[in-house]
């Protein structure tokens, strides 16, 4: 029988909806497998497909990116297309920058920051330095409530002053931080080259977390299946 979920699957459309509702229930690989008798090395390749139209979804939705996606490809589903050693990754940086808008928390992939320009950030927005020296170099990270640190699990608060006066996006940026740290830190071992991507879903969990997510999953992909994420 023809599976509409993904092309040329050697799993049937049934065993890919339960895999999906299984994911939704946030289950480990391991646990997934174990229910489903299915392979864990295939199963972690369905996983990554889920998580990678997740990404997709999440990248589209998000405000920031908009502003950019004509500039360069969203680095999360660069990422997802290739396979990056632990070593590249954490050359890379693991940052993340937080913010809230639209009643949703997002999260972008920061590249090109480190500790200092993180406390050269936070100390411009406490004291409300606009000089040109700052500006130059920390403007595009002045819209962010925080930035994390994956190698560290460390939050770095940056709207101190602001956050005083309406603590409500920054209390929705801590809980955010929270469930992301609690869920990444299950998985033992995880492996830093598929960080983004689970970032990403923490995202996507946390924003529809009022929500059916099985229905919400299926929804995007019953628009775009798991076959294109192959194609990315």
């Amino acid at each position: 029988m023809k599976n509409r979920l993904i092309k040329r699957s050697h799993l049937s459309e049934k065993q890919c909806h339960e895999i999906i509702q299984l994911f939704t229930e946030d289950l480990t690989a391991t646990q997934i497998a174990n229910i489903t008798l299915v392979s864990r090395v295939t199963i972690n390749n369905y996983l990554k497909l889920i998580r990678t139209q997740i990404a997709r979804f999440c990248e589209e939705k998000n405000p920031h990116y908009h502003r950019h996606q004509q500039a360069h490809e969203s680095t999360v589903l660069k990422q997802a297309k290739t396979s990056i050693s632990d070593e590249a990754v954490d050359a890379l940086h693991p940052y993340y920058g937080f913010y809230k808008a639209g009643g949703n928390v997002y999260a972008d992939r920061l590249n090109d920051i480190d500790k200092h320009s993180i406390h050269e950030l936070q100390r411009m927005k406490l004291l409300h330095d606009t000089t040109a020296e700052h500006q130059s170099h920390l403007n595009a990270y002045t819209h962010y409530h925080a930035i994390a640190d994956f190698n560290n699990w460390r939050l770095f608060r940056i709207d101190t002053a602001v956050n005083l006066k309406n603590p409500a996006p920054a209390d929705e940026v801590t809980a955010f931080w929270s469930n992301t740290k609690n869920r990444l830190l299950k998985f033992r071992g995880l492996n830093k080259s598929t960080l983004p991507l689970h970032v990403k879903e923490s995202e996507f969990r946390f924003n529809f977390r009022n929500e059916n997510i099985n229905e919400v999953l299926m929804g995007i992909i019953n628009k775009r299946p798991l076959h294109f994420s192959k194609a990315s």
